[in-house]
């Protein structure tokens, strides 16, 4: 599995110290833009073997990467428990929300999408190494239904900045789950406060988690803990802030037409494609969410990111930026432009 290289870089770092605990921050900055790039422009058209994919994407790949990011985050709060400077603090933040924000969310939100109970379990673990189990339930089943709608806390509007789309999912997405979970609870006529509400069940084993980090190892580690939950948030609704930025479903009386290809930005490129599980593929992703990220292909019918995908979400950081490049582009789109998208024309791009 590709996505290894983050617990792989993690583990180097926490064992050579120093500036080498910046290693996974690196890889995301500076690396896969790199190699995204200088491989795209050698092989523009490139598609990885899907026998070699369903091989590095295999159900047992998971586990093995749950377990190694499991590892190497609980090596990073002994050694937080074991005494750190602020700067080596900050670095094992950093490094360790780059793991599990980029590598271990996406690979959560392949199994959350999964039928086997197993997997979705899977996919909940890791998930709760960043606090963000609540994710499952608006996700799977708010996210797929809204997506480019208004009622879609992470389809960010135009002209929105990627802080204010921050500030905003830290309470809609519980927000929004615990409203999806009810609804969900009522139409069983079961009691929203019981053991069969999965929001709760996610809360107890969140504190859970907390409480015993702080007991064992003390509330530093406890910070530490939090700190890189935060990292790896930001990482994720950066990347959903990305994916669906400025597009919109047309609206046919009073509803939304049915999701496709030209509701979520694609990219193709073939580094990141591999470290986010085909990740970079959303439109596909969207149309059928049941299909594995092994099958998944660049979508014709999608819009595309200008640059790669990495680049993409970190240029989200810098909201003049993002502006600049971006809304240029989702007007053009607006306007049915064939040069944004050569299928724009068969696709009839209709967005608000």
């Amino acid at each position: 599995m590709p996505a290894l290289v983050y617990p792989a870089l993690a583990a180097l770092s926490l064992y050579c110290g120093g500036v080498w605990l910046w290693l996974p921050v690196a890889l995301n900055l500076l690396w896969i833009p790199l190699a995204d790039g200088l491989v795209s422009r050698a092989a523009p058209n490139w598609r990885a073997n899907p026998a070699l994919l369903r091989r590095l994407f295999a159900p047992w790949t998971f586990w093995v990467y749950a377990l190694a990011q499991g590892a190497v985050l609980t090596a990073a709060v002994v050694r937080v428990a074991s005494g750190v400077t602020l700067l080596e603090f900050f670095a094992l933040v950093s490094s360790i929300g780059v793991m599990t924000g980029t590598a271990g969310i996406t690979a959560a939100h392949e199994l959350v999408h999964r039928r086997e109970p197993i997997q979705r379990a899977l996919g909940l673990a890791l998930l709760a190494m960043t606090g963000y189990m609540h994710f499952r339930v608006e996700h799977v089943y708010g996210h797929h239904r809204n997506v480019a709608t208004d009622a879609d806390p992470s389809s960010a509007p135009l002209g929105e900045s990627f802080p204010t789309f921050f500030g905003r999912m830290l309470w809609r997405g519980p927000h929004d789950a615990w409203r999806i979970e009810c609804a969900r609870l009522q139409r069983g006529h079961l009691p929203r406060w019981s053991r069969h509400n999965r929001m709760l069940q996610y809360a107890v084993i969140q504190m859970a988690l907390l409480g015993l980090i702080a007991a064992v190892f003390g509330p530093l580690a406890m910070l530490f803990f939090v700190s890189q939950c935060l990292m790896a948030v930001h990482l994720l609704e950066a990347v959903n802030y990305v994916q669906h930025y400025g597009l919109r479903r047309t609206m046919r009386d009073g509803k939304p037409e049915k999701v496709a290809e030209h509701h979520a930005w694609d990219a193709n490129d073939p580094i990141s494609a591999l470290l986010v599980f085909n990740l970079s593929r959303h439109a596909g992703h969207h149309c059928n969410p049941a299909l594995p990220a092994a099958v998944l292909v660049p979508a014709p019918g999608a819009p595309r990111l200008p640059l790669g995908f990495y680049s993409m979400v970190f240029l989200a950081l810098v909201p003049p930026l993002w502006r600049a490049l971006m809304d240029p582009r989702v007007r053009a789109l607006q306007a049915g432009r064939a040069d944004i998208n050569p299928m724009a024309e068969r696709a009839r791009l209709h967005l608000q």
